[in-house]
């Protein structure tokens, strides 16, 4: 029996998309090729060389437009060559990482033109408050698109409702998490205790500190965690700041606080593992993979209630804090809360790379009638 050939658009090569990917493509059922809009953003430097020799890919040339402000990190890549790759490749189904971009915006409608079934991979959520003019632009054009696709993959619990709430039958939807080696995670994060001390004195680490690990940009909420940190004074611990972004001038700023730039993930494990908790108070997050190597390190997780992976990964009280996105003075309270422990990894064991590839089966055959 023929492979489905199957084509899947994605914006950029991501850390923790990349193994999935590379599970999928090993598998006999399923002829898969992943084609990237760009190979990276200026303020995600992650080094991927290596992770993607084990993905069937092809990176189109692009011209990347700025359509937003330059602190919202979003680019839109504009790639002409995607309608010959789609027809050259004649797939038997399109999986499209959402419709933000050119490509995605093409590979939906080239999809429909041709009659071809696609899967909608979603990371967007009802949770972030937006203006009425774009809820009233969202109603009009969505159901359209959403109640069109053959199956949805959705990151998380939020991702999958709003797929539903424009128009996808919930029973077409599965989970396609964004997630991390939870197992290599905690081993790495366990040799990483053993040698607390060396690193704490290789690396000028104060003895207990809270961590924030993402970019330096207004929507991450950085300076949410800083106000914070100024209302406690004296009583906040020492906070480690891993990141880079433009705001980094006013973190260095900051009392209190260790700016040590953009950490590739061996290092950034050690981070996590030696912290008191790590802090997420985004203001807007699809999912927010932080929260994940957090939790898998086996560190409390402090997060905003705008962050898509709170709900599935986070259970407040237990091994971490949801506090309102945007409310300060309750993120201060909650950095001084009694010590919480994530000792039992709980909802993060069942977040695997296993599980997600399973789901991304049972979606192909939803979409193709299986």
């Amino acid at each position: 029996m023929r492979r489905p050939r199957i084509l899947a658009i994605s914006e950029i090569p991501t850390p923790y998309r990349l193994p999935l990917y590379r599970a999928l493509a090993a598998r006999d059922d399923l002829d898969l090729e992943v084609v990237f809009c760009a190979a990276e953003q200026p303020d995600r430097p992650w080094h991927l060389g290596d992770e993607l020799a084990g993905v069937p890919h092809r990176v189109l040339r692009n011209i990347p437009l700025r359509l937003r402000p330059r602190t919202s990190g979003f680019v839109y890549e504009v790639n002409p060559e995607i309608f010959g790759v789609l027809h050259d490749a004649r797939p038997d189904l399109l999986v499209i990482g959402g419709y933000a971009v050119f490509a995605e915006q093409a590979a939906i409608g080239f999809a429909r033109a041709h009659g071809i079934p696609y899967v909608l991979h979603s990371e967007s959520h009802l949770l972030k408050p937006r203006p009425a003019a774009v809820r009233a632009a969202k109603r009009a054009l969505l159901p359209g698109i959403i109640s069109g696709a053959a199956a949805g993959l959705a990151v998380g619990s939020p991702a999958a409702r709003y797929l539903a709430a424009y128009g996808l039958h919930p029973g077409r939807i599965r989970i396609f998490p964004n997630t991390i080696d939870v197992a290599r995670y905690r081993a790495d994060a366990a040799a990483a205790r053993a040698r607390a001390v060396d690193i704490r004195r290789a690396r000028g680490l104060p003895e207990r500190y809270h961590l924030y690990a993402g970019r330096l940009v207004e929507v991450k909420g950085i300076r949410d965690f800083l106000q914070a940190r100024a209302l406690l004074g004296s009583a906040a611990p020492p906070a480690v700041v891993a990141g880079e972004g433009p705001l980094a001038p006013e973190v260095a700023e900051s009392n209190g606080v260790l700016p040590v730039g953009f950490q590739q993930r061996e290092r950034l494990v050690e981070l996590f593992a030696l912290a008191e908790a790590t802090v997420v108070p985004s203001l807007s997050e699809p999912w927010g993979v932080v929260v994940n190597e957090a939790l898998a390190c086996g560190t409390p997780v402090i997060a905003s209630d705008a962050v898509g992976a709170a709900e599935d990964l986070i259970r407040d009280g237990v091994n971490g804090r949801i506090y309102p996105a945007g409310d300060v003075r309750a993120l201060a309270e909650a950095l001084c809360m009694p010590q919480l422990s994530a000792a039992a990894h709980g909802r993060i064991e069942r977040w695997t790379y296993d599980f997600a590839v399973e789901q991304f089966v049972e979606a192909v055959g939803i979409a193709l009638g299986g």
